[in-house]
């Protein structure tokens, strides 16, 4: 009676876990929509987020120098195949203008990690909606054989 109780409370959890992550889709990302900026030293780094009629969205980041100068950082696409939901950015510049993709693996408490462990760094990508006007992403993963995370506070740009 024990091992049928075990098996069954066993297959309750996973077929739980499937069913959650077979809910997230796309839309779910809507919380990105508009233009997200993080003040630094230098200027502030922005990233604009836009809903492609439910085949994905488009992201773009790019830096704002405190001159004025504005420079791309890197093209975002988040997009479903498969049923999976991938976050593939492009990078822009020498050395960084490579295209990887990170499969969303995790979706657990409104954080949102995306994960390719064959990539050298990151190894992760996060996004969590903290509250409507504000976000926090994050890189992580390991370089050289340590642990390093780097926090992206973004907050929404508001309109004039």
């Amino acid at each position: 009676m024990k091992k049928k109780l075990l098996f069954f409370c066993l297959s309750l959890i996973l077929s739980s876990a499937s069913i959650a992550q077979q809910k997230i889709s796309l839309r779910d990302f809507g919380f990105l929509n508009g233009s997200w900026t993080m003040n630094t030293e230098n200027g502030r780094i922005v990233e604009f987020w836009k809903m492609n009629n439910d085949s994905g969205m488009d992201g773009i980041s790019y830096s704002i120098s405190n001159k004025g100068d504005s420079t791309l950082l890197e093209t975002i696409k988040l997009y479903e195949s498969s049923g999976n939901i991938f976050y593939e950015p492009t990078g822009n510049g020498a050395g960084n203008d490579s295209t990887v993709s990170f499969r969303l693996i995790s979706t657990n408490q409104g954080v949102y990690v995306f994960e390719n462990i064959h990539h050298d760094f990151p190894q992760r990508i996060s996004y969590q909606l903290r509250s409507q006007n504000n976000i926090l992403a994050w890189i992580e993963g390991t370089v050289n054989g340590k642990f390093r995370t780097i926090e992206f506070p973004y907050s929404r740009e508001k309109k004039d």
